[in-house]
């Protein structure tokens, strides 16, 4: 009978096929755990407050010998024209550090440093509610960079009379003179490329507004989170094996389909679709931020994760309607149009919202959409999530359709004849074992997510478990779960990938059981023949095979259901 390879496959060789399926997620999550270190590293400064000779110059608190140039320090009587310079990164150990290429991004984000004032407090110093700040800032941010062996920095960007928003609060019993409010962090750049050696940042307050009981603005903090260069390294290097091992499996996936004396059905285009989705996932393109300052990088890999992401759920959607076992013809994509609306409602909204985001920090890394229009960010977001509940849904009740069908026809097997029985029977088994992968892939997912939150809260086990304080659960995370999904595809590509079995075949017409809908239709047509033969007045030998069985086996096999 011609089919998928998961229908003549051995269960001997199943259980190799999973095997080895384990044996590379393990060594994922050892290299994860104990080779890779974490994933980002955040660094804390401290601003060097200048006022500087020359406006027009940058204010750099180390310059060539360790000297200030253009930064006079501040009298504490000069409250204005002051700038807030930060030079990254900072020297450690008597030693000039340097950002390497292999960090790939970097993000910033300042603290304020405010302290109560009970002048500025409208006398209400003994209330016994907490006091907030809600205050709007503007400002002028100019970005320096420069690579070892250049004398002089230059300007990389430069934003006048950004504004971002300061929030703030203090306890009722904490409200004396010179005790610090708990402000939330703000966002000020982030870069997509890490392509310099050292960053030089001067920011300078012009005034701020909206603000009641502002308090006094003490100093700036600013925490930089950079990706590890050994985690990309790490990263770049499976990314680089999987690509060429999906590749390949696309590769051999998409001949095994050429062979084919019939057109592609659904199911092979969708599997298509996924395969491309993985396999372009998978190409290291990090590797040119080595090369060259690509400013768009993190851009195009949330559109890359994106179109996997899409193709996938898509193909589960199209996987779970054509196994419904039910009566309703459906012809193609036209059949799905409700959840693929869905579906793209919600990628479209989420690329409109990263286009919104980082596709402007292309041009402008000091944009943030949550400080230009919130409202903006929230419809898309809302519209997203809305999208992402309306998907589960029709998910979840088409598992329940495909379910309840699947136990009615369970209960009928033993009654229906040999070919439509073994029918069946395969469809039933190929549909439960996609589903047991999806769903150990879906649980290790969500597992290791938690477990990378665990760590990052810093939680301490006992001692007697103190070797796992060791492990890098975050970049764990990360690896493991990158290559079970590259195992997931690569298991449906070769799995459902057409037989040899059924390539051998002479009819030209012939099709795979595995993509054919079965309904009670077929079982009508199936018995309709029999009652047929069982009044033509003919005897046959009843250890014979019978004709009709073998008829609609050839029939159920080469019917093209699916456009």
């Amino acid at each position: 009978m011609p089919g998928t390879i998961l229908e003549n496959l051995s269960n001997r060789k199943l259980i190799v096929v999973l095997s080895i399926i384990f044996l590379i997620q393990t060594i994922s999550f050892l290299i994860g755990a104990f080779i890779s270190p974490a994933p980002s590293s955040p660094e804390q400064y401290i601003a060097i407050q200048c006022i500087p000779e020359n406006p027009n110059e940058f204010s750099i608190p180390r310059d060539i010998g360790g000297r200030q140039k253009n930064c006079r320090q501040p009298e504490s009587h000069e409250q204005n024209n002051i700038t807030f310079a930060f030079q990254m990164p900072l020297p450690r150990g008597g030693i000039q550090l340097d950002y390497s290429r292999w960090m790939q991004n970097l993000l910033t984000l300042i603290v304020p440093d405010v302290l109560y004032d009970t002048r500025l407090s409208g006398g209400d110093d003994h209330s016994d509610q907490d006091q907030h700040i809600n205050a709007t800032v503007i400002m002028n941010v100019r970005l320096a960079v420069k690579n070892i062996g250049d004398k002089e920095w230059k300007q990389y960007y430069q934003r006048s009379n950004l504004k971002r928003t300061v929030t703030c609060h203090i306890e009722a019993h904490k409200r004396k003179q010179g005790i610090n409010y708990d402000c939330d962090l703000i966002q000020l750049f982030e870069l997509q490329s890490l392509y310099y050696d050292f960053y030089l940042i001067n920011l300078q307050f012009i005034a701020n507004e909206k603000s009641e009981h502002f308090g006094f603005l003490n100093n700036l903090s600013l925490v930089a989170i950079h990706q590890n260069g050994g985690f990309t390294k790490i990263w770049l290097s499976l990314k680089s094996v999987f690509f060429i091992i999906t590749l390949m499996t696309f590769l051999w996936y998409l001949n095994r389909i050429q062979q084919l004396k019939r057109d592609t059905n659904l199911l092979e285009k969708c599997l298509i679709l996924l395969g491309f989705g993985i396999t372009q996932l998978n190409v290291p393109v990090e590797f040119l931020n080595l090369v060259m300052d690509v400013e768009f990088m993190s851009f195009l890999c949330d559109i890359r994760q994106g179109i996997f992401h899409c193709s996938l759920l898509i193909f589960w959607i199209i996987f779970i309607g054509e196994h419904l076992l039910d009566d309703v013809s459906r012809v193609g994509l036209s059949s799905y149009y409700k959840q693929l609306a869905i579906i793209l409602i919600a990628y479209i909204s989420l690329f409109v919202f990263e286009s919104s985001e980082r596709g402007i920090q292309v041009i402008d890394p000091f944009y943030s959409i949550w400080e230009v229009d919130s409202n903006f960010a929230m419809i898309f977001i809302t519209i997203t999530v809305l999208a992402a509940i309306s998907y589960f849904f029709f998910l979840t009740y088409h598992l329940w359709l495909a379910f309840r069908n699947i136990s009615t026809k369970q209960q009928s097997l033993p009654s229906m004849p040999t070919a439509r029985r073994l029918i069946y029977q395969g469809v039933i088994f190929r549909f439960k074992f996609l589903l047991i992968a999806t769903f150990v892939c879906a649980t290790c997912t969500i597992i290791a997510y938690i477990m990378g939150q665990v760590s990052e809260d810093q939680w301490y086990w006992d001692d007697q478990r103190s070797f796992l304080n060791s492990l890098q659960w975050s970049s764990a995370m990360f690896t493991t779960v990158f290559a079970l999904w590259n195992c997931y595809v690569m298991t449906l590509l070769i799995l459902y990938a057409p037989s040899h079995k059924g390539m051998d075949s002479s009819d030209t017409d012939e099709m795979s059981v595995e993509f054919t809908r079965l309904t009670d239709n077929d079982l009508n047509d199936g018995q309709a023949r029999i009652n047929y033969s069982g009044t033509s007045g003919q005897r046959r030998n009843p250890n014979q095979k019978p004709q009709y069985e073998m008829s609609l086996l050839q029939e159920l096999a080469t019917k093209r259901n699916i456009s």
